[in-house]
């Protein structure tokens, strides 16, 4: 059997076939692999293969050099770390500074480290096999299915699970990659058809967008599929999306369970969806204590550098139920977890990087639900004694430090942070009721 992790062995199987679309272009499984082999060279000719154990550091920006080295790492064997191209540099510098700290190699089966949250507001670099994704591609197969004309467009970071998997499914199958430029409405709905997508992965937030600018939207003929995952979708929007006879799936999963281990089965999609969908055939999902954990051969072993998860049962951190026919509904995800405009940021990691700056002494940072956002990233801020900054002095450090979508968008300064009963932050979002918030705009 051949690799599915081989451009080399896809080029044997389908030398002809498109593996990459991109403006209009396409790249056979032939010419990538020609790609891949010109890369592998000018790594081994330059000395820029990391040492054994370690992974190569990629800033993932959805261009073909991308995709064509990761294909080179998979070749190689060679775990590739992947950084968000909106990262600031200062962010960057904190989460390289952690990982250089890091002594113990990656296990061999390695095929990428991504960053999630962590409790202590670092990023985690989770540890996402080759047998993950293999896992995680099979499970999806036997809901979607794979048709001969299929091309999975791939309008998100390949930083991210969702986006990674999209490309190692595609690889695997022999099918066609459709990379798109960063989200528009416009730029979206134009590559649909100009690349014949049969197959999206959105965020509630993009749709919501979609129908901003054009309320009527239909999907194109060839478009069999939108999976709508990231966050949860409200009922408001679904109903549209069903109304205009859209085939969407919903779908729940982390970093850590190698993308969505929850979706809406396939024939399902033109009925009026709700939830996040049911387990996936290879998957175990269980409530306990109210929480949503995973069982499942796409769990991560762990986080690099750290003690491996031992508990076969992930603990999500998530809070859902189940109702009677089986659907998964997520109540929050993470209880410090922010979605906004379909990315993830965690409280913590704006806090630590807030309380850089030399006029601010504490933040707790709170999400206020939005019906087109998702959540508004929100900070209350505690100046140091003896400093009087304004929203403008929050506004430029926010814009120095922060990624966009990471920067408070409304601010309030405040003579403590409210605790709960614990003596804890009080993150609810109602806690933004007692407060005047200032709105920032970082447009200028």
């Amino acid at each position: 059997m051949s690799d599915p992790f081989s451009i080399f062995e896809a080029a044997k199987d389908k030398p002809d076939h498109v593996g990459l679309r991109r403006a209009g272009e396409n790249y056979t499984f032939a010419r990538l692999a020609t790609l891949t082999r010109n890369t592998i060279e000018r790594l081994k000719k330059s000395h820029a293969l990391p040492s054994a154990g370690r992974p190569m550091i990629i800033e993932g920006k959805n261009t073909v050099e991308t995709i064509v080295l990761l294909y080179a790492l998979f070749e190689l064997g060679i775990p590739a770390l992947m950084l968000h191209p909106k990262l600031t540099a200062a962010e960057r510098r904190v989460l390289l500074e952690s990982i250089r700290e890091i002594k113990e190699p990656l296990p061999k089966d390695t095929a990428a480290v991504l960053f999630t949250s962590g409790t202590t507001g670092l990023p985690k670099p989770a540890i996402i096999t080759r047998s993950m994704l293999r896992a995680s591609a099979a499970a999806s197969e036997k809901n979607l299915g794979w048709q001969d004309n299929d091309c999975w467009q791939l309008c998100m970071s390949v930083t991210r699970i969702g986006g990674l998997s999209i490309l190692t499914r595609c690889l695997f199958a022999r099918k066609t990659l459709a990379i798109s430029p960063l989200f528009s409405p416009e730029s979206f709905v134009e590559a649909l058809t100009a690349d014949k997508v049969t197959i999206t992965s959105i965020v509630p937030t993009m749709l919501a967008k979609i129908f901003e600018v054009y309320p009527d939207w239909k999907a194109p003929e060839h478009l069999r599929v939108i999976l709508l995952g990231g966050s949860s979708a409200n009922d408001k929007l679904l109903a549209k999306a069903h109304d205009q006879g859209l085939p969407i799936v919903t779908t729940y999963g982390m970093t850590e369970t190698s993308s969505h281990v929850v979706m809406t089965p396939y024939e399902e999609r033109l009925q009026l969806v709700k939830g996040s969908g049911k387990v996936i055939e290879g998957a175990q999902v269980r409530i306990r204590d109210g929480q949503i954990e995973v069982k499942s051969p796409m769990n991560t072993p762990g986080y690099w550098g750290r003690p491996a998860l031992t508990n076969e049962w992930f603990e999500t951190g998530d809070l859902g139920e189940f109702d009677n026919d089986g659907v998964l509904h997520v109540h929050a995800r993470r209880h410090d977890l922010i979605l906004s405009a379909g990315e993830n940021v965690y409280p913590l990691e704006v806090e630590n990087m807030l309380t850089r700056s030399p006029f601010i002494k504490e933040a707790l940072v709170l999400g206020e639900p939005d019906e087109t956002w998702g959540a508004i990233v929100c900070a209350l801020i505690v100046p140091e004694k003896g400093t009087h900054p304004k929203a403008e002095d929050v506004r430029r450090f926010c814009k120095e430090t922060l990624s966009a979508y990471k920067c408070p968008r409304k601010i309030a300064f405040v003579d403590a942070i409210p605790l709960n009963s614990a003596d804890k932050p009080d993150r609810r979002s109602q806690v933004l009721e007692h407060y005047e918030l200032t709105t920032l705009h970082y447009k200028h």
